[in-house]
């Protein structure tokens, strides 16, 4: 899984004209606000990943000045609106991931950089966690605004450093916190895993109404597949922590048992019901939604959990699960638009730059000629989406710059790091 062989899935001409519209998505070089939204989600931190890349791909162009402005104004728009959310989407993990990766690095003038904020914030909720009850709700979890998205944070700086190095003491143990954590929630109570949902914790009402008791989430960006992934490249990383590779086989092997395979192959509801606790009186109250199956993006449905299970497969050398996960993603190429439901949107969240992410990570990680094909056929649809862009917005997960990071992943051979913030890498 290493990106030191990343190459480009497309021929040399196509490669040049999908930059051609990546620098036109992306405009000239231009002067910037002093201060903007500094969430990764939609605000300034995205763009600056999606400059950084660019700069990256194309040198020389000055599209690093441009990365470093955004970084600048999203740690200004944080500092103004006193941000002190640790989450990896809407909070300080976010700018955290890009000045890391950008090698923009504090130089120690005794200031608390976010950085600082994000490992301190991380050990305490790692401890609360641990100690919880069966129950709670996503956002204490999830990758986006929970453990596992600081966590894919860490485990990058972990990466590319030594994270107990005299220079970065913390970053080591808050990781190994997060992992612990996440081991802890992934036991069961008589048959139910700590990681579930309880009706009352659920936001909206018809969620409420469908599952009445509670709720356990299938996909990668607020469910199981989340934690699942971030445990298992720790583990492929060499990070591990007592019980982690015993969750990694439990995580995966309850994602299998509720499959809802189709007519063309694998595939998962966004949520699962918790049964009905024994001795309780019967409800009325449907169901239908442990039915519904999800869209296939990285967020919810079968392209993301495909990912999970085979970085799960990988770090256990399990090839049963690996061969299940290109199976699942194969699937999603078979189905008509009307039940992937993601291919009138460009973004990566929900649409079909996130597909394509994930397809090339198969591309690359297999050589399989299918999803080198699938791969092709996705950046062509891309492009055609672009007039959908100004509608969705700058942002990382819906709009132009998650967009731009997926053509670059696709046309270029320089690899694309930034996708740790997905977990698919």
């Amino acid at each position: 899984m290493g990106d030191a062989r990343w190459r480009t899935v497309l021929p040399g001409a196509t490669s040049a004209a999908v930059l051609d519209h990546v620098v036109a998505l992306a405009g000239r070089p231009r002067e910037l606000p002093h201060a903007v939204r500094h969430d990764l989600a939609g605000g300034g931190t995205g763009l600056a990943l999606a400059y950084r890349q660019l700069d990256l791909c194309l040198p020389g162009r000055g599209w690093g000045a441009t990365a470093d402005g955004w970084l600048t104004a999203a740690t200004a728009g944080a500092e103004r609106v006193g941000a002190c959310a640790p989450g990896l989407f809407g909070g300080l993990a976010g700018p955290a991931f890009a000045a890391w990766t950008s090698e923009r690095i504090p130089d120690g003038d005794g200031r608390e950089t976010p950085h600082d904020r994000v490992v301190a914030d991380a050990v305490t909720r790692a401890r609360a966690l641990g100690a919880r009850r069966s129950g709670l709700p996503v956002r204490e979890f999830d990758v986006i605004s929970g453990l596992t998205g600081t966590g894919a944070y860490l485990l990058r700086r972990a990466a590319d450093s030594d994270p107990e190095s005299a220079a970065d003491p913390a970053s080591g143990p808050a990781l190994r916190a997060i992992l612990t954590a996440l081991v802890a929630l992934c036991a069961e109570r008589e048959g139910t895993p700590h990681w579930y949902t309880p009706v009352e914790a659920a936001k909206d009402p018809q969620v409420r109404a469908m599952f009445p008791y509670g709720t356990l989430n299938c996909g990668m960006s607020h469910g199981i597949s989340g934690p699942l992934a971030l445990l298992a490249l720790a583990l492929e990383a060499g990070v591990r922590v007592e019980g982690q590779r015993e969750v990694v086989t439990t995580a995966a092997r309850w994602l299998t048992e509720h499959r809802t395979d189709d007519a063309w192959g694998p595939n998962w509801v966004a949520m699962v019901a918790v049964p009905e606790p024994p001795g309780a009186p019967g409800s009325s109250r449907p169901t239908t939604a442990n039915t519904r199956v999800a869209r296939a993006s990285w967020c919810y449905g079968s392209p993301g959990i495909a990912r999970a299970l085979w970085l799960a497969g990988s770090a256990l050398g399990d090839a049963s699960l690996c061969e299940l996960a290109t199976r699942t993603l194969k699937a999603v190429y078979r189905r008509p638009a009307s039940a992937r439901l993601v291919d009138d949107t460009p973004g990566l969240c929900h649409g079909v730059a996130g597909l394509l992410q994930i397809t090339l990570r198969f591309a690359h990680d297999t050589g399989d000629p299918a999803f080198v094909e699938a791969a092709g056929g996705l950046t062509g649809h891309l492009l055609r989406l672009r007039d959908a862009l100004p509608a969705a917005g700058p942002g990382f997960l819906d709009g132009a710059a998650g967009t731009i990071l997926a053509l670059l992943a696709a046309a270029t051979d320089v690899p694309p790091t930034w996708d740790r913030t997905l977990l698919l890498s």
